[in-house]
């Protein structure tokens, strides 16, 4: 498989498939996809954090593919999807000079994720999360959750890290925490537009009201919060103005949901 560094690059790469590619190419691609996503999984299998991979370069590419293509019964209908894709890619992410975030990073916050919430057991299971991280701006978000129904109807969800627009405040830490968040939200309800019944008690008790959307992005941030005064992370904490008290009672309110999925 050919090695990429950049989104653009790929994207042009997928343009000229969809030029050139029988049906016999795109079978024998998504073989080899599915081959590198196995990889993918055995090796996070064997570094004992079974729902997650961290993905960059060549590898975030074809994973990206991976996720984001079905496979046709007809070279038109894969065609069609490649053209999407990298119409999607060339006028969506604009090129960044190098990641905002490091595997480093990511894995020590993960490291933490595991210890607290046992995360990969308990809220993820049987699903595997990429994380991507790209060297890209993104139009509409600074980074994002991305949901989508896999095998049996199950939700799942990928976080995608990238440079952000707008948001100079936040950390790299507490924006991979944020975009956790929404996962949460998907496996406690099935819906990342909606919430669990029972936060209404969480803002309740801090008299908070928010629209639907505030709500959803507010839950994020709980769970962030919930984590950032872990020793590791006080740091890169951009909430130090919400009162311990308040971040006590997020973690008592996570760690409430997650040991309810086991």
């Amino acid at each position: 498989m050919i090695k990429f560094t950049k989104l653009h690059d790929f994207a042009a790469y997928l343009k000229q498939a969809a030029g050139t590619y029988l049906q016999y190419d795109y079978e024998l691609l998504y073989q080899e996809l599915r081959a590198r996503y196995e990889q993918q999984v055995m090796e996070a299998l064997l570094e004992k954090h079974p729902g997650w991979s961290i993905v960059t370069d060549d590898a975030a590419c074809y994973m990206y593919l991976y996720r984001n293509w079905s496979l046709s019964k007809e070279a038109t209908q894969n065609a069609c999807q490649f053209i999407d894709l990298a119409k999607d890619l060339f006028e969506n992410y604009v090129e960044c000079k190098e990641l905002f975030i490091t595997t480093n990073i990511v894995e020590n916050v993960m490291r933490v994720v595991e210890q607290v919430y046992d995360f990969s057991k308990y809220a993820l299971k049987n699903r595997h999360m990429f994380i991507f991280l790209f060297s890209t701006k993104y139009r509409y978000e600074d980074s994002f959750c991305r949901c989508f129904k896999g095998k049996n109807d199950m939700n799942y969800a990928d976080i995608y890290i990238l440079t952000p627009r707008k948001d100079n405040q936040a950390t790299p830490q507490s924006i991979l925490l944020h975009e956790l968040g929404h996962v949460v939200n998907l496996v406690l309800t099935g819906d990342v537009g909606k919430l669990p019944e029972d936060f209404a008690v969480i803002t309740s008790l801090l008299n908070l009201n928010f629209n639907k959307n505030d709500q959803n992005e507010f839950f994020a941030h709980c769970f962030a919060m919930s984590l950032l005064s872990e020793t590791e992370l006080i740091p890169f904490d951009p909430f130090p103005m919400v009162p311990q008290t308040h971040k006590i009672l997020f973690r008592f309110y996570f760690t409430h949901k997650i040991n309810n999925l086991k």
